[in-house]
């Protein structure tokens, strides 16, 4: 083998580790910057969840809206207070389920930090969700597919599959 080949394949090789490295830190890049992008919609979406009039919709929807109204009108046509929780988390868990269903949040994190509720407020307003579907509109698609998803991935195996640790407290 000649130098001149022995240097050219030489080039060419270092080309070809420029030309990786260069794809993969692009890649990375380009993930940190979609990160940041998303990160204020997740803080908004955890804010949300904490506020204490969402907690008492929640409360609401589990306890007193089947005892208080039959579902025959759907949920538009409930009384004020009571539509008004209901839109609160039905809206809510139907925005969080087109950010999962057009990718831009991932599932794991949704699922991981609320699916038990997901598909307990699904559960309570289906029958709601589904006669307003008959009465009027297609409404809450979204929540809809992401509460098959959370069904069909429940939180524990979505902390399994992230690796949660527990600590367990120490005995006295």
């Amino acid at each position: 083998m000649s130098l001149s080949l022995a240097l050219n394949l030489l080039a060419v090789l270092l080309s070809a580790a420029a030309l990786v490295t260069s794809v993969a830190v692009s890649r990375r890049q380009l993930a940190l910057a979609q990160n940041s992008n998303v990160l204020p919609i997740i803080l908004q979406l955890f804010k949300e969840t904490r506020d204490p009039e969402f907690s008492r919709a929640i409360e609401y929807i589990s306890h007193d809206l089947a005892r208080e109204y039959a579902p025959d009108n759907g949920y538009r046509r409930l009384p004020p207070e009571a539509r008004a929780h209901v839109r609160r988390v039905a809206l809510f868990y139907d925005d969080v389920g087109k950010l999962v269903a057009f990718g831009v949040v991932d599932e794991r994190l949704i699922i991981g930090s609320y699916g038990t509720n997901i598909v307990c407020m699904w559960d309570d307003l289906a029958p709601y969700i589904y006669r307003e579907r008959v009465i009027s509109t297609k409404a809450m698609l979204f929540f809809e597919d992401l509460a098959a998803r959370a069904k069909s991935r429940p939180m524990a195996s979505v902390h399994v599959q992230l690796g949660l640790a527990q600590c367990r407290p120490s005995p006295e």
